[in-house]
């Protein structure tokens, strides 16, 4: 996988397949490597291209604040060094709030969009969900945070459905896991995002998606 170099430092992407393009933006991890199924599935048909998040995964060290905007900028920066003035694109979680953000702030460069478990602002109910697993993270651990985190992010029957691959699954994330000061930086940016005014801007067509 290959690197590109940005203002602040290197940008680590992937890219599979061949046609339109298709950026593919992470959550709250910010690695590539969630993605890997769904870029096999659609790389017959689309371009698809992936990064790790600064600061994470391959990419280059970064040890100060996140926001949406910022990394937005990212994804803009790559496509930049890619060529690529339009691209579709996937986000989830916080990549959703990112590829919102790209979409109302440089409709010219999203020609359709997918937002997964995203959200436009915090609400109440999200904001208390946020605040117990940060303070879960800092005062229980990364494997009590990762173990008890689906509780606040699927429902009940998902769960009882999926317990087995959800503890398969975690020593995966523990391996994986970004670092408790980095986590609490980006939870801090998911609370502070604050789109809905913004949304009206959004030109390209938009499929929202999520559990219920």
């Amino acid at each position: 996988m290959p690197d590109v170099e940005l203002d602040w430092g290197r940008l680590h992407y992937g890219e599979v397949g061949a046609g339109d393009p298709v950026l593919l933006i992470s959550g709250l991890n910010g690695l590539t490597a969630p993605w890997r199924a769904v870029a096999d599935a659609l790389a017959p048909r689309f371009r698809v291209i992936t990064h790790d998040h600064r600061g994470l995964g391959a990419s280059g060290a970064w040890d100060g604040d996140y926001s949406v905007d910022q990394i937005a900028g990212d994804v803009l920066g790559l496509m930049d060094r890619l060529g690529l003035a339009r691209a579709h694109l996937v986000g989830h979680s916080l990549g959703g709030a990112v590829a919102q953000a790209i979409a109302a702030d440089h409709p010219d460069r999203v020609a359709r969009l997918a937002i997964y478990a995203s959200w436009p602002a915090h609400d109440p109910y999200f904001a208390r969900v946020i605040t117990a697993r940060r303070e879960a993270l800092q005062v229980l651990g990364a494997e009590y945070f990762l173990r008890t985190g689906p509780i606040g992010i699927y429902p009940p029957r998902w769960i009882r459905d999926n317990d087995a691959a959800l503890q398969a699954g975690l020593p995966l994330l523990l391996a994986d896991f970004v670092g408790t000061p980095t986590m609490l930086r980006r939870m801090d940016a998911c609370l502070a995002h604050e789109r809905r005014s913004s949304l009206p801007r959004i030109k390209a067509a938009t499929l929202v998606l999520g559990l219920d």
